[in-house]
């Protein structure tokens, strides 16, 4: 091999490992929550490949790369990945009207590896684009607040009125009727009420579940939704 051939291959070379070994590279603001950094689900997860879906329905947020699927919901420590239930130390919150998820969390579940150095965060995967953040500035978040998960808490102790029901979607009215019957653990024939409560953490089915077991409160409150939902809507909905 001539010198000149021995150069022209050795310039191919760097420039190939040059192209293999590039970056994609972002900037975030540091959001913190007992040590663990929380990332804006769509300005990380998205430079993967990963495609982002929000539902504002149950506040969830589904991250979806290949085969694998992972659903989340803001302030809720249950993940579901694959199929399959996960906790999360640190839950998703919703800061300043973005969602952000924990970095690692999410980031080892879709198969990457995530290292942190300082304020520089690595995340690689076999066969991928490197990524690397930048991590500037930010806060530590206090802890989440405690919620009960319930639409219409107030719903098992006093009357509702109006106002009570003002500014909710149709949807939203199904899920907050039914409630008053889920925390009875009534089993729900509708798959998508379904699928809402078993979400939630605390809707427990109970096959022996009975009407009366409801106060006179909680009934006349379901039936007041309803007859709401006919007069707004029309038909009480049946799905998002």
């Amino acid at each position: 091999m001539t010198m000149k051939r021995f150069w022209i291959c050795t310039l191919m070379l760097l420039a190939a490992a040059a192209v293999c070994s590039a970056a994609l590279e972002a900037t975030i603001t540091r959001v913190e929550e007992n040590g663990r950094l929380l990332v804006p689900v769509r300005g990380v997860f998205e430079l993967t490949g990963a495609t982002v879906d929000w539902n504002g329905y149950d506040r969830s947020v589904e991250v979806a790369h290949g085969s694998d699927f992972i659903t989340m919901w803001v302030n809720n420590h249950t993940a579901m990945v694959n199929g399959y239930e996960a906790y999360l130390d640190v839950p998703p919150r919703n800061i300043s009207g973005r969602v952000h998820i924990p970095l690692r969390f999410v980031g080892e579940a879709l198969g990457r590896t995530v290292n942190y150095t300082g304020n520089t965060v690595y995340i690689a995967a076999p066969g991928a684009e490197d990524i690397i953040l930048h991590i500037v500035g930010g806060r530590n978040l206090p802890p989440p607040p405690s919620v009960s998960g319930e639409l219409l808490p107030q719903s098992d102790d006093r009357l509702l009125n109006n106002s009570d029901l003002a500014g909710f979607n149709n949807w939203q009215l199904t899920l907050a009727r039914n409630e008053i019957y889920a925390r009875y653990g009534r089993p729900f024939d509708n798959v998508n009420i379904r699928a809402y409560f078993q979400r939630t953490g605390w809707y427990t089915p109970n096959s022996s579940f009975r009407e009366s077991w409801l106060t006179s409160t909680e009934a006349k409150n379901a039936e007041f939704i309803r007859t709401y939902q006919v007069r707004v809507f029309g038909t009480p909905a049946s799905r998002p």
